[in-house]
C-alpha cells in the first residue's frame, strides 16, 4: 500500500508567486505592518466632487441614453409581439385540432350509420323480397315464352322517312347524294 502524504509534507510553493517565499517569513511580516495611528478627533475624509459636464456632453449623454432606451423598448416590443404571435398560433392550432377531432368523431359515427343503413337496404332489396312484393302486392306474374317477342337486327341499315320513302346507305355514297335524296323525299 502506498504511503499517503499529509499536507504538512506537501510543497505548495510552486503555486505561489515568485516573491511569496520571501514574504512567508513571519519576522518580515511584522516589519511590513504599518504602525498604528492614534485616532485623532477628526476622521481623514475629503470631499470628492464629480467633474461638471458641459451642456453639449450632457445632451450627448441624454441622446445616447434615449437611443439606448428606444432600442430596448423596440426589442422588448418585438419580443412581446413574437410571444403573442406564438401564443395565438398555438391557440389556433389547439382550436383546429379540437375541431378536426369532433368532425372525425362525427364522420366515424356517420360511417357506422351508413354501414347499418346499407345492410338494411340490402336486406330489403333482396331478389326474393322484390319477387314476393311483385307477386303479392302488385299482382304480377313471371313472363312466359309466348309473351316474349324477338327483334331481328341482322338486316341492312335503312332510314324510313315519312311517305314510305327510304334512304339506303348502300345506294348513296356521298353526303351530297344523301342530301339530295332527303330533299326529294320531302
Amino acid at each position: 500500500m502506498a504511503k499517503v502524504q499529509k499536507y504538512s509534507d506537501a510543497d505548495f510553493a510552486r503555486f505561489e508567486s515568485p516573491g511569496a517565499a520571501y514574504n512567508r517569513n513571519a519576522a518580515r511580516k511584522i516589519e511590513e505592518v504599518p504602525p498604528l495611528r492614534q485616532p485623532s478627533g477628526k476622521p481623514d475624509m475629503r470631499l470628492v466632487q464629480k467633474k461638471k459636464k458641459t451642456a453639449a456632453e450632457a445632451k450627448r449623454e441624454m441622446r445616447l441614453a434615449s437611443r439606448q432606451a428606444a432600442k430596448i423598448l423596440a426589442i422588448s416590443i418585438f419580443l412581446l409581439s413574437m410571444l403573442a404571435a406564438l401564443l395565438y398560433s398555438r391557440l389556433r392550432v389547439d382550436e383546429l385540432t379540437r375541431e378536426v377531432n369532433s368532425v372525425s368523431a362525427k364522420l366515424t359515427e356517420a360511417q357506422g350509420e351508413n354501414v347499418q343503413l346499407s345492410m338494411q337496404l340490402d336486406s330489403m332489396i333482396s331478389l326474393e323480397n322484390v319477387e314476393e312484393y311483385a307477386k303479392n302486392t302488385l299482382g304480377m306474374t313471371k313472363v312466359e315464352g309466348y309473351q316474349m317477342e324477338y327483334i331481328d337486327l341482322s338486316g341492312s341499315d335503312q332510314v324510313v322517312v315519312s311517305g314510305d320513302k327510304t334512304l339506303s346507305s348502300d345506294n348513296e355514297t356521298s353526303l351530297i347524294e344523301k342530301l339530295k335524296a332527303y330533299l326529294k323525299s320531302e
